[in-house]
């Protein structure tokens, strides 16, 4: 008895009770939208496609079928000319076959030859993965089975006695690519000069791999069963900056944006980490920097986190170049002097009217008087090459200084009188040369092959003559194309990197972002125009140019945003560094839009978010849109 019913009663009440709510579900479960209630159950419901894609003149075309099926990527890959997969295009000769192979990623072995360099081999293992990563990600579907046509598939490396493993502006990137097959066994040997050339060369016959989703039931992987290449950069210095001083970009996103360098060979990632509105950079000299400066205590970069991006970038064939600009954006992290006995660090901060002491909000200018502002510096500098282990270059920054900042202090121009300084240019020349001593301070007394600066009033006629050394510093020249100050640059035999805002920043074209002044840097720059541009043919000293640099500042770039601003543009770019093909006016060849829209699809099996080229139907009707 429980409080005086029996307890056969509450059985048969319970009971009642779950009849009823068993037929509560059951009426809201047949009320409900097959759809809503069915959808993440049902099976994905699969058609034979029409389609085929024939070989006619070199272009894949679409027609109907109603037996055997040619997919777009096989076709891609076996019609076309000799550079039909390759993006960018290479340099040498190219030699690809016509037949193919069928295989599973368990017939692939790499094999390292002809190195004793531990470093080097430790390297090459990593590279490995991340080739068998790449060549993973073009699966669609993991199980499929299909006859292969071979037993083994095996990859020597043989990097020809090459010792070290750092990238230097002397590092020979050629590679020589060999594919063939003997019997049931393709082999494939790259050979090259340095870790980078084989790294080229595994990323170059990642390409000649793809997905053919008409074999068989489900698909296969396939590759080409031939082929011989000799390829070599144009340039040594391909570079693509990222602003992570205007917005916070994770670690991991970054990493994302090294994968898109290392699949289109760019090998340089200037990386501008600090800027006049925020300092992310979690110094362990200085841990005021970050605290002072950081966005939030959530958005900094620790050493360690630097030196993940560095490790994981250099596997990948790429360089970091860590820029903490100075003496102009320099505000947010440096405003903790004063209290630390360091007196004004920087000054102008947060300045208002901001029109007149700095291009942007907010204003910042680091003290050309004060020797903490170069005592804090040198120990920045100190820590970033460790991290990086690259000595051979360093960028110091060195733009858009606002000399009214300095003008109204009176120590300021007190002290320029009495050094004998008639301008206030020669107050920051001097600034200029104290930091060029304190980063050889910073690199163990070595004076780096390339000190980089940003073009300025300072590198133009006089100053640059009078107060840089054409052996040490390079000039980062990201005026418009038509401004005079390359061709003077070259003139006088400096050596630049060239960046013009006109045609490789990436970030314009988004209209103004305040109420005040104009937009930064006017229309979108479309990877034609990206593509074209070719300024070298129009300079006497070309061989002085080191290379190029695509920008991408993030005034406007949030984080959803970062992949599809960069591509297929930076990719645009790195096959104008690597390859400077020829163009007619701005006429672009129709294979350049068919390889690099399948590129594009490269890129995408890798992860990367990237902007659309063309219409999807452009890609399945190659010819018809252009």
């Amino acid at each position: 008895m429980m409080g005086g019913l029996p307890s056969g009663w509450m059985r048969r009440v319970l009971l009642l009770l779950v009849l009823i709510t068993g037929i509560f579900l059951i009426a809201m479960y047949a009320h409900t939208s097959p759809l809503v209630s069915l959808q993440p159950f049902a099976p994905r419901r699969s058609f034979k496609s029409p389609w085929t894609w024939v070989c006619v003149a070199g272009r894949c075309e679409r027609r109907t079928s109603r037996t055997s099926r040619t997919s777009l990527a096989t076709c891609n890959a076996l019609c076309g000319g000799n550079t039909r997969l390759l993006w960018p295009r290479p340099t040498g000769s190219v030699i690809l076959g016509e037949e193919m192979i069928a295989l599973s990623l368990q017939h692939i072995e790499l094999v390292t030859i002809n190195t004793v360099d531990d470093d080097l081999k430790s390297l090459l293992e990593h590279a490995k993965d991340v080739f068998i990563g790449n060549i993973r990600s073009l699966i669609k579907t993991p199980n499929a089975r299909e006859r292969w046509s071979i037993d083994s598939f095996v990859i020597y490396l043989d990097p020809a006695g090459a010792s070290g493993t750092r990238l230097t502006l002397s590092t020979d990137e050629s590679y020589h690519l060999e594919l063939s097959q003997k019997a049931r066994l393709l082999e494939a040997k790259i050979s090259a000069k340095s870790y980078y050339g084989i790294r080229h060369g595994l990323e170059t016959l990642s390409q000649l791999f793809w997905w053919d989703d008409s074999a068989g039931h489900q698909g296969t992987l396939r590759v080409l069963a031939k082929a011989s290449i000799e390829d070599r950069p144009s340039f040594h210095y391909r570079g693509l900056l990222i602003d992570t001083g205007r917005q916070f970009f994770p670690i991991e996103q970054l990493k994302r944006v090294i994968d898109g360098m290392s699949a289109s060979k760019l090998n340089t990632f200037h990386w501008h980490i600090s800027d006049s509105q925020s300092f992310p950079f979690d110094s362990s000299f200085f841990p005021q920097m970050a605290r002072w400066g950081a966005f939030s205590g959530d958005e900094i970069y620790t050493p360690e986190d630097m030196k993940d991006l560095v490790d994981y970038s250099k596997i990948r064939g790429i360089r970091v170049i860590i820029e903490i600009d100075s003496p102009a954006h320099a505000g947010a992290g440096w405003q903790w002097g004063s209290d630390y006995g360091f007196g004004e660090l920087a000054l102008c901060v947060d300045q208002e009217p901001w029109s007149s002491y700095c291009g942007e909000p907010n204003c910042g200018q680091l003290n050309p008087i004060n020797e903490h502002s170069y005592k804090v510096l040198e120990s920045l500098y100190r820590e970033i090459l460790d991290i990086t282990e690259v000595r051979d270059i360093i960028h110091i920054g060195g733009d858009e200084v606002n000399l009214e900042c300095w003008a109204q202090y009176t120590n300021i121009t007190q002290a320029m009188q009495a050094s004998n300084f008639t301008d206030l240019h020669a107050i920051w020349a001097d600034f200029e040369r104290k930091v060029f001593k304190r980063i050889v301070k910073a690199n163990k007394d070595e004076v780096p092959k390339a000190v980089i600066l940003w073009s300025s009033p300072l590198t133009k006629r006089p100053w640059i003559t009078s107060h840089f050394d054409p052996k040490v510093h390079v000039i980062q020249s990201w005026g418009g194309s038509n401004w005079p100050e390359t061709g003077d640059l070259l003139e006088d035999g400096f050596r630049v990197i060239l960046s013009h805002v006109d045609a490789w920043y990436l970030d314009c074209g988004f209209g103004k972002w305040r109420e005040t002044g104009e937009a930064a840097c006017g229309e979108y720059r479309t990877w034609q125009t990206v593509y074209n541009h070719r300024p070298w043919r129009d300079y006497q000293a070309a061989n002085l140019v080191m290379g190029g640099e695509v920008a991408l500042w993030s005034e406007q770039i949030g984080q959803a945003s970062l992949g599809p601003r960069l591509w297929p543009r930076a990719s645009a770019f790195a096959e104008r560094l690597w390859s400077d093909l020829p163009t007619a006016g701005y006429i672009t060849e129709e294979s350049v839009y068919t390889r690099l829209a399948t590129h594009i699809d490269v890129l995408q099996t890798r992860g990367l978010k990237t902007e659309a080229m063309w219409p999807q139907w452009c890609s399945q009707n190659p010819g018809k849109c252009l």
